[in-house]
């Protein structure tokens, strides 16, 4: 009389079998792994004396009045959930760095691959190189296994332009020594009930390879299955750039690239950081 669940051993099993698509480098990744390197890249001193800064420009009607009314609700909400607390010496404490430190929009993918929460089709992962995108990306997918009990597929999308042209070419590499066509290439990402498109801004520029990836992501979309994807920057200012940096735009495909950049966007920076940047900006 109870409604169905995943079975936890199915969840294991599940996220067993994504390893042998993820990077041994990533391997180990796993959500508490990447928030303890994460705590160790942004220090605690850092983050609370930007929270001060920001409670003092809040403080005060002359400064509050000179921000934006939408960066001054954030910057309220973060300074809300972080609790100030007044210190013996007369400075500014606070109670909790966590809100103010983890990046931007993290908590709804966590919500995601730990509970089903905040679902989307596009979850758009960007941060400069050493950021921690790879290694954030293999860890939800493995959560994300783990809790729904169904396999994923972690794949590098330069790696994987390769592979295409290789079949264009008729090639026989080490990696296709049996000569696989497209079909075959693309079936395991078409049907992968996760997906993880690894530097996504590395899309090799030769057409056949963008029009297959651009094929994937519009099969995944009309299919409501859930993609990740990293890249160096966020959607919209790739859409900025010339067509040969960003290969995709050679399609002129507006439908896409509207899909892209309403994905769910995770920024590996401190959300405070990036808010006190806008105000000094």
């Amino acid at each position: 009389m109870q409604p169905a669940r995943p079975c936890t051993c199915g969840g294991q099993v599940a996220a067993q079998r994504i390893l042998e698509g993820i990077p041994n480098r990533y391997r180990n990744a796993s959500l508490e792994n990447f928030w303890e390197w994460w705590k160790l890249q942004h220090s605690r001193e850092k983050l609370a004396a930007a929270l001060t800064s920001a409670y003092q420009l809040l403080e005060h009607a002359e400064t509050r009045a000179t921000l934006p009314v939408d960066l001054r609700s954030k910057l309220d909400l973060i300074l809300h959930k972080c609790g100030p607390k007044p210190l013996p010496d007369g400075e500014i404490g606070w109670r909790d760095l966590k809100p103010a430190q983890e990046p931007q929009g993290y908590r709804s993918l966590f919500n995601w691959a730990k509970n089903d929460r905040d679902p989307s089709d596009f979850w758009w992962i960007d941060g400069p190189p050493g950021s921690g995108r790879s290694t954030l990306a293999a860890a939800i997918l493995k959560a994300w296994c783990e809790y729904s009990g169904k396999p994923g597929l972690f794949v590098s999308v330069r790696a994987f332009s390769l592979e295409l042209k290789d079949i264009y070419y008729d090639s026989r590499s080490f990696r296709n020594t049996d000569f696989l066509g497209e079909r075959d290439r693309m079936a395991p990402l078409l049907k992968a009930p996760c997906l993880v498109l690894d530097d996504f801004d590395r899309l090799d520029a030769d057409i056949r390879v963008v029009r297959a990836l651009a094929q994937l992501l519009d099969h995944r979309y009309s299919e409501e299955l859930p993609t990740l994807i990293t890249a160096g920057r966020w959607a919209e200012a790739l859409a900025g750039t010339d067509k040969e940096t960003y290969p995709l735009l050679r399609l002129e495909d507006s439908s896409l690239l509207r899909r892209l950049a309403s994905s769910k966007r995770v920024v590996l920076r401190p959300t405070l950081l990036r808010l006190m940047e806008s105000v000094n900006g």
